[in-house]
């Protein structure tokens, strides 16, 4: 037969599978284990106390989430995982250089080792769970780092999470109008949903928002059509970066980590015969030339139209 204090060992245990090998003092006085009895299981070693009144399983491995968990049971309710932190839960390409938590404006307390955000109101839309944390949503992430970002970096974040599903334009847009009116760098980010919601579907890369807001600078250049497809004598598909249907003239974004297998060259080789084959002329255009020669980019761009000005039939 089991005793009180195995039922809390064994209660406690549970728990912190739950929370990355955590429990706080007040869920192991909640379990039934007194003071007393916690402070021999840490003299022991088998706990060690990571912040104040939050303790550690010796056995549980040291990891990110753990630290952000343990500061979230350290905060107390309503902390929750922001910003750069809460951008690499969700897998979003964004670099995290400090463990970032949002509290409510109520809770004061710092913690070494941690930026600490404070929020009027942290919504249930605005938060969910991913992996046993509480993290901001996609798109509350996204507008928290609308001013952190520089544009361009803000307008890829947006196009990624858009197209992995995790945060539409219009649901974006919905949650700005509520929280971007306070403290918040948000005209930017409501420029760029608002192009993403007239054009209707996201781009492919990094390399293509970087493009497309190049060329949307530029005075009196049309702009082309982006996710062109079309389909070749054979009938067979494919898709073009970016298009001038009437001139017959394409764009491709050649990233080379996307370009830089043997399968990808020829696959490549093939669809720039197959436009050619219907008198397509295609512009390549890296991330090096973006980076090193913007201006001749879009010199390139005006002279290839240039010079296909009949439109083809």
């Amino acid at each position: 037969m089991s005793t009180p204090r195995t039922r809390s060992f064994s209660e406690l245990a549970g728990l912190a599978a739950k929370q990355h090998g955590l429990m706080t003092h007040a869920q192991a006085m909640s379990a039934g284990l007194s003071r007393t009895a916690l402070s021999r299981l840490v003299r022991a070693g088998a706990w060690e106390v990571v912040l104040p009144r939050v303790f550690r399983r010796k056995a549980a491995s040291q990891t990110e989430g753990q630290a952000l968990m343990a500061a979230c049971l350290c905060l107390g309710s309503g902390a929750v995982v922001s910003h750069h932190s809460a951008a690499k839960l969700l897998g979003l390409d964004v670099a995290a250089t400090a463990l970032e938590i949002t509290t409510p404006l109520t809770l004061g307390r710092d913690l070494p080792g941690f930026t600490i955000h404070r929020s009027r109101a942290m919504m249930d839309e605005d938060r969910r769970e991913l992996r046993g944390l509480p993290v901001t949503t996609a798109a509350r992430t996204i507008i928290d780092l609308a001013s952190c970002l520089e544009e361009d970096d803000l307008a890829i974040l947006v196009e990624e999470a858009w197209r992995r599903r995790l945060a539409a334009p219009d649901w974006i847009a919905r949650r700005l109008k509520v929280l971007g009116k306070k403290g918040r760098k948000t005209g930017a980010l409501a420029e760029i949903v608002t192009d993403c919601r007239a054009r209707g579907a996201p781009l492919e890369s990094a390399l293509e928002v970087r493009l497309w807001r190049l060329l949307k600078k530029q005075p009196g250049l049309s702009m082309p059509t982006p996710n062109y497809e079309f389909r070749d004598d054979y009938a067979q598909p494919g898709r073009i970066d970016f298009a001038y249907p009437a001139h017959r003239l394409a764009i491709e974004c050649d990233g080379y980590e996307f370009h830089g297998t043997r399968e990808a060259f020829e696959r490549d080789r093939l669809r720039t015969a197959r436009l050619a084959a219907l008198g397509w002329r295609v512009m390549p255009v890296t991330r090096r030339h973006l980076e090193e020669e913007r201006a001749n980019v879009v010199t390139r761009l005006r002279e290839a139209l240039r010079h296909r000005t009949t439109p083809f039939v």
